[in-house]
């Protein structure tokens, strides 16, 4: 664990609010964008967030610094997940996600945009093609591939916070990567040029259905993404194929996490619902 996260850890354990929020502050973005990831909705991702950053305080005395703290809040956050459902009514699989991408391509109309609009969809659409594709995987898998590809977590970590053995985590991940890999080797034109989908095709559907609607995926999301995605879009043919797709995730941008986020210490106090320390 870093210093300054022992310290504050130590320090709102033994009830210093100014630590605590330093915790809050620290963790939030991640939990967010875990949220955000496992289920796919900006509202459902914030509601969520909220729940785990009180569960997380509201249990801060029983954190007994056995792991990194890190590996804590994400156990807690894990669980809580799991648990939840999306606001989404039926869950996408790689069948009916691929049945509507061969739909999208023999009715996609031309990408009619000016050059910045153009790209904006683009990328939204690839953002969005990520997060579909995710959603494919069983929870437990998408956690793992989450944290693993995302957050760094090492297999030693994500058997603590899944409370599985390292080499079932390590196999569950593995697993999940080659779900990932052969449904895009099969349908996404960036993976395989020989497919028939290409990021124009459903971007222009996008345009034509959903003028107005906006985006589940942020614009500072998109804007974090862009340069990165173009560099890695002109060496995506250097790749091997499993690191293709494994590169397309690991790009997926960051969230930041709602402005509320940063007040929840103080306006958990000011309610007076909840005890916040032991």
């Amino acid at each position: 664990m870093n210093s300054d996260l022992e310290r504050y850890v130590k320090e709102a354990k033994n009830g210093n609010l100014a630590a605590l929020d330093q915790l809050v502050k620290h963790i939030k973005d991640n939990i967010y964008g875990l949220a955000f990831r496992m289920l796919g909705h900006p509202e459902d991702a914030e509601d969520q967030t909220h729940e785990i950053l009180i569960k997380v305080i509201t249990h801060l005395s029983s954190f007994r610094e056995e792991s990194a703290f890190t590996t804590w809040v994400y156990r807690i956050a894990c669980n809580h997940l799991i648990s939840k459902q999306s606001k989404v009514k039926s869950e996408l699989t790689f069948e009916s996600f691929g049945e509507l991408i061969a739909n999208m391509t023999e009715q996609a109309p031309t990408l009619e945009a000016s050059d910045p609009e153009r790209s904006a969809l683009l990328e939204e659409t690839r953002l969005s093609c990520l997060q579909a594709m995710l959603s494919c995987l069983d929870k437990e898998s998408r956690l793992i591939f989450i944290l693993s590809e995302s957050y760094g977590v090492t297999s030693q970590e994500g058997a603590l916070i899944l409370d599985i053995t390292p080499d079932a985590y390590r196999a569950r991940l593995s697993r999940g990567k080659k779900l990932l890999q052969q449904f895009m080797d099969q349908r996404c034109g960036l993976i395989n040029k020989n497919n028939s989908c290409q990021c124009h095709q459903p971007a222009a559907i996008r345009l034509q259905h959903q003028s107005g609607v906006k985006s589940s995926i942020s614009c500072s999301a998109q804007l974090s993404s862009k340069k990165g995605r173009a560099e890695l879009l002109a060496q995506l043919d250097e790749f091997e194929e499993i690191e293709r797709v494994i590169a397309m995730f690991r790009l997926y941008p960051e969230y930041d996490s709602p402005d509320s986020f940063s007040h929840i210490v103080s306006n958990l106090m000011e309610s007076g619902r909840y005890q916040v320390l032991n």
